[in-house]
């Protein structure tokens, strides 16, 4: 999750929460979390529920495509981007489009 990490406290001081989801087990992403230290909880989906109803289910690996989305209280996906393991997490990016949203809220 490559961008995200320096980013987190100000996703978190725009009133937004960062979180990651990955079919890897609570163990690994404990494991995971203490080498890397990442400043946002990781969501086991083993079962892949959430991956599959986000349509980033990668099938013929049974992983998913690294993917960011944007989804507001109402549960309402704002953005989103998909890609193959390869995809950078632009942290600016999410920051901007954050943002964005706010500012046409704030016109509607």
């Amino acid at each position: 999750m490559t961008g995200l990490g320096e980013v987190a406290r100000q996703v978190q001081d725009r009133g937004a929460v960062l979180l990651g989801i990955s079919g890897d087990s609570p163990f690994c992403h404990a494991e995971f979390l203490k080498a890397r230290g990442f400043p946002f909880p990781l969501l086991s989906d083993v079962h892949r529920t959430a991956i599959a109803a986000y349509g980033v289910l990668d099938t013929e690996r049974n992983v998913a495509f690294r993917s960011t989305f944007i989804v507001d209280k109402n549960g309402v996906v704002r953005w989103g981007q998909a890609g193959d393991r390869e995809m950078v997490r632009d942290g600016a990016e999410i920051l901007r489009v954050l943002d964005l949203i706010a500012s046409l809220r704030k016109k509607a």
